[in-house]
Protein backbone atom coordinates (compact mmCIF):
# COMPACT_ATOMS: atom_id res chain seq x y z
CA UNK A 1 0.00 0.00 0.00
CA UNK A 2 2.94 2.15 0.58
CA UNK A 3 3.11 2.54 -3.33
CA UNK A 4 0.36 4.19 -3.46
CA UNK A 5 1.15 8.36 -4.65
CA UNK A 6 -1.02 10.07 -2.03
CA UNK A 7 0.21 13.37 -3.52
CA UNK A 8 -2.04 12.26 -6.32
CA UNK A 9 -5.54 11.80 -4.40
CA UNK A 10 -6.94 14.80 -4.65
CA UNK A 11 -9.97 14.37 -1.32
CA UNK A 12 -8.30 14.32 2.02
CA UNK A 13 -10.67 11.68 3.42
CA UNK A 14 -9.78 9.18 0.66
CA UNK A 15 -5.85 9.52 1.71
CA UNK A 16 -6.55 9.35 5.41
CA UNK A 17 -8.80 6.12 4.77
CA UNK A 18 -5.58 4.54 3.04
CA UNK A 19 -3.37 6.04 5.68
CA UNK A 20 -5.57 4.09 8.54
CA UNK A 21 -5.54 1.16 6.81
CA UNK A 22 -1.92 1.27 6.34
CA UNK A 23 -1.45 2.14 10.25
CA UNK A 24 -3.56 -0.67 10.36
CA UNK A 25 -0.73 -2.90 8.35
CA UNK A 26 -2.22 -3.39 5.85
CA UNK A 27 1.10 -3.62 3.70
CA UNK A 28 -0.59 -4.89 0.41
CA UNK A 29 -3.99 -4.60 -1.78
CA UNK A 30 -4.55 -8.21 -1.42
CA UNK A 31 -4.83 -7.59 2.40
CA UNK A 32 -7.75 -5.27 2.27
CA UNK A 33 -10.85 -7.16 3.40
CA UNK A 34 -14.43 -6.90 2.12
CA UNK A 35 -17.28 -6.93 4.60
CA UNK A 36 -19.41 -9.49 2.91
CA UNK A 37 -18.72 -12.23 0.30
CA UNK A 38 -20.34 -13.61 -2.34
CA UNK A 39 -22.86 -16.66 -1.06
CA UNK A 40 -23.28 -14.76 2.73
CA UNK A 41 -26.40 -14.38 4.65
CA UNK A 42 -27.83 -11.07 3.66
CA UNK A 43 -31.05 -11.58 6.48
CA UNK A 44 -29.26 -8.83 8.91
CA UNK A 45 -28.86 -6.42 6.28
CA UNK A 46 -31.21 -3.57 4.71
CA UNK A 47 -31.85 -3.94 1.18
CA UNK A 48 -32.48 -0.59 -1.64
CA UNK A 49 -33.17 -1.37 -5.01
CA UNK A 50 -33.05 0.98 -8.12
CA UNK A 51 -34.13 0.04 -11.88
CA UNK A 52 -33.27 2.25 -14.52
CA UNK A 53 -33.53 1.54 -18.30
CA UNK A 54 -31.51 1.86 -21.31
CA UNK A 55 -32.40 1.93 -24.85
CA UNK A 56 -29.70 -0.18 -25.98
CA UNK A 57 -29.23 -4.01 -26.77
CA UNK A 58 -28.50 -5.69 -23.54
CA UNK A 59 -24.64 -6.70 -25.38
CA UNK A 60 -24.28 -3.05 -25.86
CA UNK A 61 -24.91 -1.42 -22.38
CA UNK A 62 -23.47 -4.55 -20.71
CA UNK A 63 -20.29 -3.71 -22.80
CA UNK A 64 -20.07 0.34 -22.08
CA UNK A 65 -20.44 -1.06 -18.08
CA UNK A 66 -17.68 -3.01 -18.26
CA UNK A 67 -15.53 -0.54 -20.13
CA UNK A 68 -16.40 2.65 -19.08
CA UNK A 69 -14.55 3.90 -15.77
CA UNK A 70 -15.65 5.70 -12.82
CA UNK A 71 -13.43 8.14 -13.77
CA UNK A 72 -15.27 8.94 -16.70
CA UNK A 73 -19.07 8.54 -14.97
CA UNK A 74 -18.56 9.94 -11.55
CA UNK A 75 -16.93 13.31 -12.11
CA UNK A 76 -20.46 15.28 -10.33
CA UNK A 77 -20.26 17.68 -6.74
CA UNK A 78 -22.02 14.34 -5.16
CA UNK A 79 -19.52 11.88 -6.07
CA UNK A 80 -16.11 11.87 -7.41
CA UNK A 81 -13.95 8.69 -8.49
CA UNK A 82 -9.89 9.22 -6.28
CA UNK A 83 -8.29 5.91 -7.34
CA UNK A 84 -8.62 2.30 -8.37
CA UNK A 85 -6.04 -0.59 -7.26
CA UNK A 86 -6.05 -4.59 -8.25
CA UNK A 87 -5.50 -7.36 -6.25
CA UNK A 88 -4.48 -8.93 -9.04
CA UNK A 89 -1.40 -6.98 -9.98
CA UNK A 90 0.03 -5.02 -7.06
CA UNK A 91 1.19 -2.49 -9.06
CA UNK A 92 -1.85 -1.34 -10.87
CA UNK A 93 -3.03 1.48 -10.04
CA UNK A 94 -5.34 3.93 -11.93
CA UNK A 95 -5.31 7.34 -10.53
CA UNK A 96 -8.35 10.04 -11.32
CA UNK A 97 -6.43 11.31 -15.01
CA UNK A 98 -5.86 8.10 -16.53
CA UNK A 99 -6.82 5.77 -18.82
CA UNK A 100 -9.57 2.87 -17.82
CA UNK A 101 -9.26 -0.73 -19.55
CA UNK A 102 -11.83 -2.89 -18.37
CA UNK A 103 -13.45 -4.49 -15.10
CA UNK A 104 -11.91 -7.09 -13.55
CA UNK A 105 -12.73 -8.88 -10.01
CA UNK A 106 -10.20 -7.90 -7.73
CA UNK A 107 -10.35 -4.22 -8.47
CA UNK A 108 -10.81 -2.10 -5.04
CA UNK A 109 -12.19 1.52 -6.60
CA UNK A 110 -12.22 4.80 -4.01
CA UNK A 111 -14.87 6.73 -3.98
CA UNK A 112 -15.24 10.35 -2.38
CA UNK A 113 -19.16 11.17 -1.50
CA UNK A 114 -19.47 14.39 -0.25
CA UNK A 115 -23.03 15.56 1.02
CA UNK A 116 -24.54 18.73 2.33
CA UNK A 117 -22.84 20.94 -0.05
CA UNK A 118 -19.63 19.77 0.96
CA UNK A 119 -19.99 19.85 4.39
CA UNK A 120 -19.42 16.37 5.30
CA UNK A 121 -16.76 14.22 2.87
CA UNK A 122 -16.94 10.59 3.50
CA UNK A 123 -14.67 7.98 2.10
CA UNK A 124 -16.22 5.00 0.40
CA UNK A 125 -14.51 2.10 -0.83
CA UNK A 126 -15.32 -1.36 -2.45
CA UNK A 127 -14.11 -4.22 -4.48
CA UNK A 128 -15.56 -6.12 -7.39
CA UNK A 129 -16.18 -9.56 -6.25
CA UNK A 130 -18.42 -11.06 -9.10
CA UNK A 131 -18.06 -10.37 -13.09
CA UNK A 132 -20.66 -13.01 -14.86
CA UNK A 133 -20.91 -12.06 -17.96
CA UNK A 134 -23.21 -15.03 -19.42
CA UNK A 135 -25.61 -13.60 -16.49
CA UNK A 136 -24.52 -9.83 -16.76
CA UNK A 137 -23.91 -9.47 -13.42
CA UNK A 138 -21.62 -7.31 -11.48
CA UNK A 139 -21.17 -7.39 -7.69
CA UNK A 140 -19.05 -5.41 -5.80
CA UNK A 141 -18.29 -5.46 -1.61
CA UNK A 142 -17.35 -2.34 0.98
CA UNK A 143 -14.00 -2.49 1.90
CA UNK A 144 -13.60 -3.06 5.72
CA UNK A 145 -13.21 -0.30 7.66
CA UNK A 146 -15.76 2.22 6.47
CA UNK A 147 -18.91 3.25 7.38
CA UNK A 148 -21.23 1.13 5.61
CA UNK A 149 -20.91 -2.82 5.20
CA UNK A 150 -22.89 -5.47 2.45
CA UNK A 151 -22.39 -5.30 -1.28
CA UNK A 152 -23.85 -4.62 -4.41
CA UNK A 153 -25.53 -5.59 -7.40
CA UNK A 154 -25.93 -4.72 -10.70
CA UNK A 155 -27.84 -6.79 -12.91
CA UNK A 156 -28.84 -6.23 -16.68
CA UNK A 157 -31.86 -7.89 -18.50
CA UNK A 158 -33.09 -7.27 -22.07
CA UNK A 159 -36.66 -5.68 -22.28
CA UNK A 160 -37.23 -6.75 -26.08
CA UNK A 161 -34.55 -6.40 -28.81
CA UNK A 162 -33.56 -2.56 -28.26
CA UNK A 163 -34.00 -2.10 -24.57
CA UNK A 164 -32.25 -3.12 -21.39
CA UNK A 165 -33.35 -2.68 -17.95
CA UNK A 166 -30.55 -2.04 -15.18
CA UNK A 167 -31.27 -3.46 -11.61
CA UNK A 168 -29.10 -1.92 -8.97
CA UNK A 169 -30.03 -3.87 -5.54
CA UNK A 170 -27.74 -2.49 -2.42
CA UNK A 171 -27.67 -4.85 1.19
CA UNK A 172 -26.09 -2.59 3.32
CA UNK A 173 -26.04 -1.80 7.59
CA UNK A 174 -23.91 0.39 9.66
CA UNK A 175 -23.41 0.87 13.25
CA UNK A 176 -26.31 3.36 13.44
CA UNK A 177 -29.84 1.85 13.11
CA UNK A 178 -30.72 6.05 12.07
CA UNK A 179 -28.75 5.99 9.21
CA UNK A 180 -29.83 2.91 7.97
CA UNK A 181 -33.23 3.55 8.00
CA UNK A 182 -33.02 7.54 6.93
CA UNK A 183 -29.69 8.87 5.39
CA UNK A 184 -28.50 6.00 4.08
CA UNK A 185 -31.50 5.31 1.22
CA UNK A 186 -31.74 8.95 0.68
CA UNK A 187 -27.94 9.32 -0.10
CA UNK A 188 -27.60 5.80 -2.22
CA UNK A 189 -30.38 6.99 -4.70
CA UNK A 190 -28.97 10.32 -5.13
CA UNK A 191 -25.99 8.31 -6.10
CA UNK A 192 -26.92 5.50 -7.78
CA UNK A 193 -28.96 8.52 -10.34
CA UNK A 194 -26.16 9.83 -10.76
CA UNK A 195 -23.82 7.10 -11.39
CA UNK A 196 -26.63 5.38 -14.14
CA UNK A 197 -27.59 8.98 -15.80
CA UNK A 198 -24.17 9.92 -16.26
CA UNK A 199 -23.38 5.92 -17.45
CA UNK A 200 -26.02 6.06 -19.72
CA UNK A 201 -25.22 9.41 -21.48
CA UNK A 202 -21.74 9.08 -21.67
CA UNK A 203 -22.92 5.46 -23.39
CA UNK A 204 -25.01 7.80 -25.84
CA UNK A 205 -22.57 10.44 -26.37
CA UNK A 206 -20.03 7.52 -27.44
CA UNK A 207 -22.43 6.13 -29.77
CA UNK A 208 -23.70 9.04 -31.69
CA UNK A 209 -21.13 11.25 -31.79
Amino acid sequence: MEHIALERIPHKKIRAFIQDQINNRVQSVKDLQVSFRPGDCTKKFLKHEEVFEAKYNIDTVWDSYNKTGLNSVFTGSLVSFALMLSKRNELDVLYKEETFSATEVGQVYFMNLSVLKGIVQIAVSYEIVVKNDKERVLEFAYIKGGKSTGFQRIKLDPVGSKTTRITHTTHYRSQSKFRDRFIYPYFHTKVLEEYHTNMLNYMEHKLVG
